[in-house]
């Protein structure tokens, strides 16, 4: 009999039913225990709804070597998320109790428990449902009947494990742990057997536990005030629009290029006997504006009878862009929720008029600022 092999591999089908269970309950705060190489930390840090992600593992070295596919990337500096999101790493004993791992709405344990001496497993269950508490848990562990499907002569799957649970076993402990705990349980898996294989379960037993009760401010408080015992060995906050700096970067990148093109249009039109060539060379020297990522396709404001009617115009030897009019590009004008905060935006960057309502450049300007973002 040829030994069952698995597409994606098993370990991928765990991570997928995680994210699937994110994508339908949208979690905000997830933590990974026994989180080891950080492999599904790094997958759920791109999900939307997450805005914190805590890992804990026994072996420190293992997370200082990893830690970093958890660090922001250069992108992740030009083109901010729109979420918070904060990532940490703890060196820690899940047997431990420490107040780092309280107020989460998810926790999984993906492999984790068959690696527990049965005393460390005791400890675990109630620091796991009993003080961490979160509102949802999800816990899987080797399916022991599978075992004849993976080896003609079948073994522990890995020489570190303490015990593999059959459906039965794993099943009455679950329940044990929600009766005394006040969950709900539901049991599933990933990794099925072939039709003709006889009913050995899933290759991974899973099980989903559910919160039956909110605690009570006086429990989470004396909670908090237990010592912490976790050893911090990363703590990252991405960039995010969220903060002012960063929002203030992106809306000065959509809306200045696009006055700066409102201002060109202008003047094509004012002098349409100047050399196109020249114009056009004048206008690459500003390419290096160009704004990309997940805003790039949103910059363009709708036509709408507003913007329409507030087009750039002429007076004395200035050519005046209305703010209204950038305000009407859809990404400003969600960024921004009012035409004062936009306008407050402007200010130090480039020449605003004396009224608030345009930016102002200079007739024959031969140095135009309004697209250098690197102060922004």
């Amino acid at each position: 009999m040829e030994p069952v092999r698995f597409r994606p591999p098993l370990y991928e089908q765990r991570y997928e039913f995680v994210k699937s269970y994110i994508d339908v309950h949208k979690p905000k705060k997830v933590a990974d225990l026994g989180c080891s190489e950080c492999s599904l930390l790094h997958k759920l840090k791109f999900w939307d709804c997450i805005e914190e992600l805590v890992g804990v593992d026994i072996d420190e070295d293992i997370l200082k070597r990893k830690g970093y596919i958890l660090t922001p990337l250069p992108i992740h500096y030009l083109e901010p998320l729109e979420r918070s999101l904060t990532v940490t790493l703890f060196h820690g004993s899940v047997s431990e109790k420490d107040p780092a791992l309280l107020g989460f709405d998810l926790i999984t344990c993906i492999e984790l428990i068959e690696h527990l001496e049965t005393d460390v497993l005791e400890k675990f269950q109630d620091v796991l449902f009993g003080f961490m508490a979160p509102k949802s848990v999800i816990i899987s562990t080797p399916n022991v009947e599978f075992n004849v499907l993976l080896s003609e002569k079948p073994h522990f799957r890995h020489p570190d494990h303490k015990f593999e649970w059959s459906r039965k076993e794993f099943q009455s402990w679950a329940m044990n742990i929600s009766r005394q705990y006040n969950y709900t349980v539901e049991f599933t898996g990933v990794g099925k057997a072939e039709p003709e294989s006889k009913d050995v379960g899933y290759c991974s037993q899973i099980g989903i536990f559910s919160k039956n009760y909110v605690e009570s401010e006086e429990s989470i408080n004396d909670k908090m005030n237990c010592r912490s015992v976790y050893k911090r060995v990363l703590h990252v906050v991405y960039p995010s629009i969220r903060e002012e700096k960063y929002l203030r970067k992106v809306v000065l990148s959509i809306a200045l290029p696009h006055a700066y093109r409102m201002k060109t249009n202008f003047l094509h039109n004012l002098f349409p006997e100047e050399d196109e060539e020249e114009t056009h060379m004048a206008d690459n020297e500003k390419e290096p504006c160009v704004v990309s990522g997940w805003f790039s396709n949103l910059q363009t404001p709708v036509e709408t009878e507003e913007s329409k009617l507030k087009p750039p115009f002429l007076e004395g030897d200035a050519i005046h862009v209305p703010l209204e009019t950038l305000f009407a590009i859809p990404k400003v004008k969600k960024l921004c929720g009012s035409l004062n905060v936009l306008r407050n935006m402007m200010n130090g960057e480039i020449r605003i008029s004396s009224d608030g309502s345009a930016i102002v450049y200079p007739l024959h300007g031969e140095n135009d600022s309004d697209c250098d973002m690197s102060d922004a």
